[in-house]
């Protein structure tokens, strides 16, 4: 959140600051020039309320690492967030993202805004400011004055939220696996289709039968994924591809217990990890439904296979005979194309 500068487009970029894995034309616009707002106090993911309010600064630049940056947020993920326009009376507030895509290498030709990208406008070069197409400038709040009093909130940082959730499995900060529960490797995967485009896929741990060449499998390919009924298990999923995936669970949330490097070029059905596992960010320690994973790590995540009672529980599938759901990618491109599996509970 940046203070509109009066300018057309309310964000003034200046340079400065870029780091060398930045594409060359995205570092003359690294840093907005406008006055930092207050910042963020996280409360709830898509799964309900965090263990504790995650406190959030509301002006750090993206630095061309997967974990950096404000508030990241990856398609399909929610955030609950509380913010203070009372400082900002008679201002206008700027949504800023300087997320790359794709997300974490980026390339500049998928980012517009005025002064960038020359190349796209074939009438004046540029984006004018004021106008679109801008990928940057998401919304512009106008604050007026509070037209009556608000009884004080009693949430602030740190803030323990957690009367009424649902208990984690794991504690807080705790990266290691809790014993006895089944481990699953799973993998995200990247090829080329019959047409010569990029396709990706979800996969296992062991080679596809049909293509041996991978490990990722078509959707209509044998169910890999079968819980049964009650159970917990932990899933482990090497992201094999450039490309950090929101990776979409339907029926359960589930619980982050880490991140951790691992040589992806070296994979072949166990990964060669590297560092420590690495703790989720504190705005992402609840019930989450769809969780980043980024290219080159492991995404450990740990959820339990209840089904629904209430409305009613979605029958057994005439293809399977399980209670048939999917996994999948969020990014709309990669879902429809094919990286999507089926996740059937008996």
């Amino acid at each position: 959140m940046y203070v509109d500068d009066g300018t057309p487009t309310g964000i003034t970029l200046s340079g400065g600051g870029a780091p060398t894995n930045v594409p060359a034309l995205n570092k003359a616009a690294v840093n907005p020039a406008g006055k930092p707002t207050t910042n963020f106090l996280v409360l709830g993911t898509e799964g309900g309320f965090l263990p504790n309010v995650s406190f959030v600064p509301s002006n750090v630049p993206f630095n061309g690492t997967p974990t950096a940056g404000s508030l990241l947020l990856a398609p399909a993920e929610r955030s609950d967030v509380l913010f203070d326009f009372s400082n900002h009376v008679g201002q206008k507030i700027i949504l800023y993202t300087d997320t790359p895509a794709p997300f974490p290498m980026a390339d500049p030709r998928n980012d517009y805004f005025p002064g960038l990208n020359a190349n796209k406008n074939p009438v004046n070069g540029t984006t004018l400011p004021g106008f679109g197409p801008n990928t940057r400038v998401i919304m512009r709040f106008t604050v007026l004055p509070a037209s009556g009093v608000d009884a004080p909130l009693a949430i602030k940082r740190n803030s323990n939220l957690a009367a009424g959730n649902d208990p984690l499995f794991v504690p807080l900060g705790v990266t290691t696996l809790p014993p006895g529960v089944p481990v699953r490797q799973l993998t995200l995967n990247e090829t080329f289709d019959g047409h010569g485009r990029l396709i990706q896929y979800l996969g296992t741990n062991a080679p596809d039968p049909a293509t041996p060449t991978t490990f990722g499998r078509t959707y209509d390919a044998t169910p890999t994924e079968t819980p049964q009924a009650g159970t917990t298990e932990v899933w482990q999923i090497a992201n094999l591809t450039a490309d950090t995936h929101p990776i979409h669970f339907h029926l359960v949330n589930v619980q982050i217990i880490s991140r951790q490097a691992f040589a992806a070029k070296q994979y072949a059905g166990t990964p060669n990890l590297s560092g420590a596992p690495v703790a989720p960010a504190p705005y992402e320690q609840g019930w989450k439904e769809t969780v980043r994973m980024n290219p080159g790590e492991v995404t450990t995540v740990i959820m339990r296979f209840n089904l629904p009672t209430v409305p009613f529980t979605v029958p057994p599938s005439p293809r399977t005979g399980g209670h048939e759901y999917v996994w999948h990618c969020h990014i709309l491109e990669h879902e429809e194309h094919d990286m999507m599996r089926p996740l059937i509970v008996t």
